[in-house]
């Protein structure tokens, strides 16, 4: 009988927005595992705040009761409310019960699916956190990506489950150095293990590299980034590039939620909005440099905290990488260029040269394998 695990997480396993919780579910799937992927709720509330596009594609997998790819079976709940840093939507009886205000049962759904008595019960998403008392498991982890504190949507009271859940759960794995030190109220550090981000060897060998359409009016050299314009998107650094280097195209592409208007001012801007995941490979296949501008000095508890997937995907795809230096991404000098300010970060887009690196060592295989399951 297959291995099965269920993994509680935030982002939804179609969107175009695909994080570690994503590549380790099918990593997982390739060594025999079977996978329920269920992630955060859609409630009322999304109907009046939620991008349309996204809201409807998270309504037609909760419609379709799950849909099912190979071993993976994903999954969106519905529920009346859920927790998010706003009055009463903050509190602790939020956090704690909005899976009780679910329809259908999400429990029931667990167990119809054959998810209530599994080998691994895997969070990135603390919410889920009541899992660990109904669910019948062998290990349990927990998955630490961002210094979760640091965004606004995360209330202090949420802050706070998380670490009641890290104090629970089996194994920790975090994927910055420093994330450590940001969760001290963790009692038991024998159990945390840094893991660091990873790539899909597999996917971007295979994946169709053909020119994308929306190249056909944007000349090279092409200076991409991928990946989600938060708020710790650069917008200043790249307006300042972009404005001094006339003869590069610069492309953005992702879920934007960010005020861009400064950007789109510049006729060598080309913003693309998101685009399915499997359609990375076309668009950065055929460009030239991928920049990771990140904000430090506004907000450094984020940025720190970040070990960037968009790393290990440029490299894949032959790109020069040229990003803004902080602590986590130290350690990777000697395959990108790493800039102190934005004059740095201009010259290196002017002078950058691709360095060939063997990402074997950085597969989400690898990254699985180091981790006991």
């Amino acid at each position: 009988m297959d291995r099965k695990v269920l993994m509680a997480v935030a982002n939804y396993y179609t969107s175009p927005f695909q994080v570690g919780s994503h590549h380790y579910a099918r990593a997982f799937e390739k060594l025999g595992f079977e996978v329920l992927f269920i992630s955060n709720p859609i409630t009322p509330i999304h109907k009046i705040f939620a991008n349309s596009e996204v809201l409807n594609e998270r309504e037609r997998i909760h419609k379709a009761n799950g849909e099912t790819v190979g071993n993976i079976t994903y999954y969106v709940p519905n529920a009346l409310f859920c927790p998010v840093n706003k009055p009463f939507l903050s509190s602790k009886f939020v956090i704690k019960n909005w899976y009780k205000f679910a329809i259908p049962n999400l429990l029931d759904f667990i167990t119809k699916k054959g998810f209530d008595d599994i080998d691994i019960l895997w969070f990135d998403s603390s919410i889920f956190g009541f899992l660990l008392d109904f669910i019948k498991y062998k290990k349990s982890i927990l998955r630490i990506a961002d210094h979760s504190k640091g965004f606004s949507a995360v209330s202090q009271n949420q802050f706070e489950h998380e670490i009641e859940i890290a104090n629970r759960v089996d194994k920790i794995i975090y994927t910055a150095k420093n994330l450590k030190d940001k969760y001290k109220d963790i009692k038991d550090e024998t159990k945390m293990q840094y893991v660091p981000n990873g790539i899909d060897l597999g996917f971007f060998e295979e994946a169709d590299k053909s020119f994308p359409d929306e190249f056909k009016n944007i000349p090279e050299p092409r200076v991409i980034y991928i990946g989600a314009i938060h708020d710790w998107f650069d917008v200043n650094l790249v307006y300042y590039c972009a404005q001094n280097l006339t003869s590069h195209s610069f492309v953005i592409i992702g879920p934007v939620q960010k005020d861009l208007s400064k950007l789109r001012m510049l006729t060598n801007v080309y913003i693309l909005g998101a685009k399915p995941y499997n359609r990375v490979p076309q668009f950065l296949s055929h460009s030239q440099v991928g920049i990771i501008p990140f904000d430090v000095v506004t907000h450094p508890n984020l940025v720190h905290s970040i070990n960037p997937l968009k790393l290990y995907e440029y490299l894949a795809c032959g790109l020069s990488v040229v990003s803004i230096k902080w602590e986590e991404i130290e350690q990777y000098d000697a395959i990108m260029s790493l800039c102190d300010n934005k004059e740095e970060f201009l010259l290196a887009i002017k002078g950058a040269n691709y360095r060939k690196v063997d990402l074997s060592s950085y597969s989400w295989d690898s990254r699985l394998e180091s981790i006991d399951i």
